[in-house]
């Protein structure tokens, strides 16, 4: 590769993205599992009849229509990778804290870490003022884990060419 090509494929490099996914009628997962639950139960129970046990399907229905909420109420959140002199400013704004094993380890404020990152790194949606604190606030602490993961993960794993078994199966050769 020559110097000019070399050029034009730094001209074109793109930083690496994710989404993460946040469903946030979270209130609905139990109704969703007890109605899947009694829909299992009953399939597994041999009916006497042809037509099957006529209780399925409005179970069926109801488990339907509580995908579709939670569906409904999911906001996809894109990330992207900073670009290194950023991500190395951004972690020397954010010394470990002393006498704290975690910032130690990870060589940095974690808390006000990610509370930085996170905006930072946010593509989409656009998300004015408070309301991605507030958005954050709502989750539960898992799906916010599920945000810093990825976060750090766009910083600090490597991006090498995929490959999908599932495509190349589809389209041999």
């Amino acid at each position: 590769m020559d110097s000019k090509d070399l050029k034009a494929l730094i001209a074109s490099a793109k930083l690496p993205e994710k989404t993460v996914l946040l469903c946030l009628r979270g209130d609905l997962q139990a109704e969703w599992e007890e109605a899947d639950r009694q829909l299992i139960a009953m399939r597994a129970k041999k009916s006497n009849t042809l037509a099957g046990n006529p209780e399925e399907a409005p179970l069926a229905e109801r488990i339907k229509q509580l995908e579709q909420e939670m569906a409904e109420s999911t906001v996809t959140l894109r990330f992207r990778a900073l670009r290194r002199t950023a991500w190395l400013e951004m972690l020397a704004m954010f010394p470990p804290r002393k006498d704290n094993a975690a910032d130690k380890s990870m060589g940095m404020n974690g808390p006000a870490f990610f509370k930085a990152l996170i905006p930072a790194s946010l593509v989409s949606p656009e998300i004015e003022g408070d309301d991605l604190a507030e958005l954050l606030d709502a989750i539960t602490d898992a799906q916010y884990a599920q945000i810093e993961n990825t976060v750090w993960a766009l910083n600090r794993q490597d991006v090498s060419v995929p490959f999908s078994y599932t495509a190349s199966q589809t389209i041999p050769g």
